[in-house]
């Protein structure tokens, strides 16, 4: 489809309140959005779109760290910390809300697919400091768009759907609930943060059956 074909479907999009166009492409999740929920029991690959080599080009070093299992390295989170509380709120923000929450998933997936095996305790403490990230740079920004971002990884985390998050989504309570403090401004979210913190700790009796 070309430019031009491109451009009047947008055009007609937006004349009809964004329906969809005969003949128009349906238009693509929100680029400036959490885009790995709801993928299925991996994070890899959503709706086509691979995230990992796409990542890998803006976060070489961290990835190298990551995808090795055999490297028990601490990885140098600075670069995505920065892009996460960049202001004004951009598409590297996103980015490297993505690149901690596939992070997370490989290290939470690794380190709890063995238990007691000689990565254990490293991927486990490494994927705990990527989880501190978005925790921390949810009271540094002001933008809710991202806010939410954040909070829909955390949901994603404690939602049991992705291998080994079922097993280890109850460490996550104590996490969640320290965000209802950072919120100061929508009592709404305010109230998704506690209700899925109670939800979490509601889980904690059965981990530990």
């Amino acid at each position: 489809m070309g430019p031009v074909i491109n451009r009047v479907c947008l055009i007609l999009g937006l004349s009809v309140g964004l329906v969809l166009v005969p003949g128009c492409p349906p238009a693509g999740p929100d680029p400036l959005s959490y885009q790995l929920g709801h993928s299925g029991d991996h994070w890899d690959t959503v709706s086509g779109r691979e995230f990992i080599p796409e990542l890998q080009g803006r976060y070489p070093e961290y990835f190298e760290v990551i995808l090795d299992p055999a490297d028990t390295r601490e990885p140098d989170l600075r670069p995505l910390r920065d892009d996460l509380e960049r202001n004004p709120t951009d598409l590297r923000s996103y980015d490297a809300l993505h690149a901690l929450a596939v992070g997370y998933f490989e290290l939470n997936y690794r380190g709890n697919s063995s238990p007691g095996g000689p990565y254990y305790l490293a991927d486990n403490f490494r994927a705990a400091k990527l989880v501190a990230v978005p925790w921390r740079a949810y009271g540094q920004i002001d933008d809710g768009a991202l806010r939410d971002a954040i909070l829909d990884f955390f949901e994603d985390a404690a939602s049991g759907e992705k291998l080994a998050t079922a097993a280890t989504a109850p460490r996550l309570a104590r996490v969640v609930a320290s965000l209802e403090a950072k919120e100061t401004d929508d009592p709404d979210r305010r109230e998704r943060i506690r209700l899925l913190a109670e939800r979490l700790a509601a889980l904690e009796p059965a981990s530990n059956q």
